[in-house]
């Protein structure tokens, strides 16, 4: 069995601003690349994938990483943040990130994987003039690198997301000009995606079908629908700071005229590792993550058909061979308190999801709610998300689940009284016209956050945005400016970053996080 107590650092290109020897070396091979041709070859292929994946797929597998080194981006961070996975290990003797520690190589780790293998990537493609030689295939680039951005800005705060490469120190964009220049890379994929498709409708993209590592396997039409949820997505996170602007991003997202969101004939965006699936090894091989608490006491509160497809029982005596998670935050003396905690329920081959088709359905609805025209009805979009989640998930019984009006139910940790809680909310699935405005939002966030599972960044960012599902907060903090009942809004900048743009990093903090550099700043969007 392996315990991995630590990850090794990756190395870390200050800002992808050492991309010069990186060219020099590797863009060798794309030499071969003409400005002419309609086709890639074979050759240029297999050169581009023998140079590590420069190029798409490693923007893919960088997002969410298809790796294990997700433990440190997002599994022992935003996963827990998100009520998702707890892991039993007592890392660093509690004094981690699941307690607020700011540990310095996983947060780098958080950081250098998107910001290496998207942000390093886009510039490549960049600088090798793919927006203008290959229009359609710089257009995935730009939907991934606005999936990566996003989920560095919405961890980390100010990023040097449109300077990006274009000179040794430069300066971080604050949250909002970096949300601005996300909503403009995702016009100009858009445009350029239809355009393709204009010139060829037949055409599914397969001259770059080797380069896709997702689902969609290089369909244009879902790409384009996924470009437009994620321009959903970001609308909605500044629907509290930025409304107008807010308002007129979702809509364009759901003009059919514009493509399209996913739905659920499109399916869920997810990427095929190309080794086992990271869950799986750090579950299984590792006994490093479990289920946590709320995804426990949530489903079996609403009775909910997918809980044995999240999680497994727990082999633990005390659990009585049912579903138990860990809570979040808690003192671990040893790993074997919670080992036999209830497992993910992960395969080898399983996807990694990243945006579930389940989750246009509920940001649509929440757009309704704001008074947003979604083409349909609150209640509409908030049963097609249940309805979606359950058929990619595979439950059955969502008629009966849409009338529950049974809640969450209390935690009871049989290793630690202490740790128990009482139920946090009393909210219901079944839909109510007559329930205030908050009440429905509840409702919906709440049914996202299921349907998201595992993807704990996201889930992170909209508990940060509404306040929802309620979670439980951490039993034990190691960072006195988040005192117990406190929840973490921000991961601070890492070290590699600090170290190297300490001018840049200092200016950013004193103009958009309060001159803090602290886990208790709230992102700009974040104003509940």
């Amino acid at each position: 069995m392996k315990r991995k107590y630590s990850i090794k650092k990756a190395p870390f290109k200050v800002l992808g601003l050492s991309l010069l020897m990186l060219t020099a070396m590797s863009c060798q091979k794309l030499e071969g690349l003409n400005a002419d041709q309609k086709l890639l070859s074979d050759l240029d292929l297999q050169q581009d994938a023998n140079e590590g994946g420069f190029l798409l797929p490693s923007m893919m597998n960088s997002v969410v990483s298809t790796a294990t080194n997700v433990q440190t981006q997002q599994n022992l961070q935003a996963e827990s943040y998100a009520g998702y996975n707890e892991s039993p290990t007592p890392f660093l003797n509690n004094e981690n990130t699941m307690t607020y520690f700011m540990v310095g190589g996983w947060i780098n780790t958080a950081w250098n994987l998107t910001t290496q293998g998207v942000m390093d990537n886009w510039l490549l493609l960049k600088k090798r003039g793919y927006d203008t030689k290959y229009p359609d295939l710089y257009a995935i680039a730009l939907i991934i690198k606005v999936a990566g951005g996003h989920r560095l800005v919405d961890t980390f705060g100010p990023y040097p997301y449109t300077k990006y490469g274009t000179a040794a120190q430069v300066d971080f964009d604050s949250e909002e000009e970096a949300y601005n220049a996300f909503f403009a890379d995702l016009d100009q994929a858009v445009a350029s995606l239809k355009a393709a498709e204009a010139a060829n409708p037949n055409a599914d993209m397969s001259r770059f079908s080797k380069w896709d590592r997702s689902v969609f396997k290089g369909e244009y039409t879902k790409w384009i629908r996924l470009a437009n949820t994620l321009r959903l997505r970001l609308a909605m996170r500044i629907s509290l700071v930025s409304p107008t602007k807010a308002k007129t991003e979702g809509e364009k997202a759901v003009n059919a005229a514009n493509g399209g969101v996913l739905e659920d004939a499109t399916g869920s965006f997810s990427i095929v590792p190309t080794a086992t699936n990271p869950y799986f090894t750090m579950t299984n091989a590792w006994s490093d993550t479990r289920v946590a608490a709320p995804i426990e006491t949530y489903l079996k509160g609403f009775a909910d058909p997918r809980l044995p497809l999240y999680a497994l029982p727990a082999i633990d005596p005390a659990a009585g061979g049912q579903i138990k998670g860990i809570r979040p935050g808690v003192e671990k003396p040893a790993k074997d308190r919670y080992q036999d905690y209830s497992k993910p329920n992960v395969t080898e081959t399983s996807p990694v999801k990243q945006v579930d088709v389940a989750e246009s359905y509920f940001l649509r609805a929440e757009g309704a709610l704001r008074g947003w025209d979604m083409g349909g009805t609150v209640q509409q979009f908030y049963e097609n998300g249940i309805r979606a989640s359950f058929k990619a998930t595979g439950a059955t019984g969502v008629d009966a689940y849409l009338q529950s009006t049974t809640t969450q139910i209390p935690y009871v940790d049989p290793k630690n009284a202490a740790n128990n809680s009482p139920a946090l909310t009393s909210v219901t699935v079944k839909w109510d016209e007559g329930a205030t405005m908050e009440q429905k939002l509840e409702k919906i966030i709440t049914q996202k956050w299921i349907a998201l599972y595992p993807e704990g960044t996201e889930a992170w960012s909209e508990f940060r945005r509404t306040g929802y599902p309620k979670l439980y907060p951490v039993m034990v903090t190691k960072n006195a400016d988040l005192p117990l009942g406190s929840f973490i809004k921000r991961l601070t900048y890492p070290n590699v970053v600090t170290n190297a743009s300490k001018a840049a990093v200092d200016k950013a903090v004193a103009a958009h996080l309060n001159g803090k550099d602290s886990p208790a700043t709230r992102i700009w969007w974040d104003v509940r």
